[in-house]
C-alpha cells in the first residue's frame, strides 16, 4: 500500500486512526439513531455549529502529540519539535506569512527589485525618459511614456495566473453549510438553544432519552464500514463523552426543525 511508503500518507493514517475515526463513528450513530440526514444542508450547518470547535480541539491535541514523537531515518530519532528548535538556532527564525509556500522564483519575479514590466512609446529605449507624460515640443501632442501593464501590475493576480497551470482538476463542489435561518430567526435559535442547554432538557423521540434505549442501555459501541469489501469494525464511544454530544445534536435538531417550519409559514 502506498500509505506505507509516503510519510505524509502515513501521517494521514495516524490522523484517521487516532481521532478522526471516532468522529466518523459518532456521525454514523447520529445518522443511524438520532435523525441526521447528510443530504440536507441545514443538518450539515448544524453539525458545523455544534461540533467543529471540538473537532479542531482534537486536531490540535493530535498535533501536539505528533510533534513529540521521534522520527526515524532522516529525522535521526529527533521529534518535529526538536528539528524545529534546531533549525531556528542554525538558520534563524522565519516569520510566518502567506507567501512562505510560494516558490522563491515566483516571488523574485513578482516582488523583485526590477519593478513591474513597462510599455515604451514608439522610438523610446528606456534611457533618459521620465515616468509619466509630457508635452512634445515638436508635435504638441501628449506622449505616453513607460506605463505599467494593468494585467501584470498586481502581484497577487500575476501569481494566481502563473500557478493556474498547476491546477489539473475542476473545482470540487463543497456542500452548502450556510445558515438556513434569516438573521432574526438565527438569533432566536441561538438564544433558545442556550436556554435549552441551561435547563438540561433531553428531547424525546430522538433516541437520546433513557426511555427510548433498548434494554435501558444507551450503548458504548458503534460499528462502521471500511472500504468496498464490506469490512466492519466496532469502536468504543464512551458514554460520558459521546452521549452528551448526542444530546446537543438532538436539542439543536428539534429546535432547528421547529423554527424552520415557523419560518416557512
Amino acid at each position: 500500500s502506498s500509505t506505507r511508503n509516503v510519510r505524509i500518507e502515513r501521517m494521514w493514517v495516524e490522523v484517521g486512526t487516532q481521532f478522526c475515526i471516532l468522529w466518523r463513528a459518532f456521525f454514523t450513530r447520529l445518522e443511524r439513531r438520532h435523525g441526521l440526514d447528510p443530504s440536507k444542508h441545514e443538518h450539515l450547518w448544524l453539525l458545523h455549529l455544534l461540533f467543529l470547535d471540538d473537532i479542531n480541539m482534537d486536531c490540535r491535541n493530535f498535533q501536539r502529540e505528533w510533534n513529540k514523537h521521534p522520527v526515524s531515518g532522516v529525522g535521526h530519532n529527533m521529534t518535529p519539535n526538536d528539528m524545529r528548535f534546531l533549525s531556528n538556532i542554525q538558520q534563524g527564525y522565519l516569520p510566518a506569512t502567506d507567501l512562505n509556500d510560494v516558490d522563491p522564483s515566483v516571488l523574485s519575479r513578482c516582488y523583485g527589485v526590477d519593478g513591474p514590466a513597462r510599455r515604451r512609446g514608439p522610438g523610446q529605449t528606456g534611457a533618459g525618459h521620465y515616468d509619466g507624460g509630457f508635452e512634445s515640443s515638436a508635435t504638441g501632442n501628449e506622449t505616453d511614456l513607460e506605463t505599467s501593464d494593468p494585467e501584470t501590475s498586481d502581484p497577487e493576480t500575476r501569481v494566481a495566473n502563473e500557478q493556474q497551470r498547476h491546477v489539473r482538476h475542476p473545482p470540487i463542489p463543497v456542500p452548502d453549510s450556510t445558515s438556513p435561518f434569516s438573521e432574526e430567526t438565527q438569533e432566536l435559535f441561538f438564544n433558545c438553544l442556550q436556554e435549552v442547554r441551561t435547563r438540561g432538557i433531553v428531547p424525546q423521540h430522538h433516541g437520546v432519552s433513557s426511555s427510548e434505549w433498548f434494554d435501558g442501555s444507551y450503548g458504548d459501541f458503534e460499528t462502521i464500514n471500511f472500504g468496498r469489501g464490506g469490512r466492519q469494525e466496532e469502536l468504543e464511544l464512551p458514554f460520558s463523552v459521546w452521549w452528551p454530544r448526542a444530546v446537543e445534536w438532538a436539542q439543536g435538531l428539534e429546535l432547528m426543525t421547529a423554527l424552520l417550519i415557523e419560518q416557512e409559514e
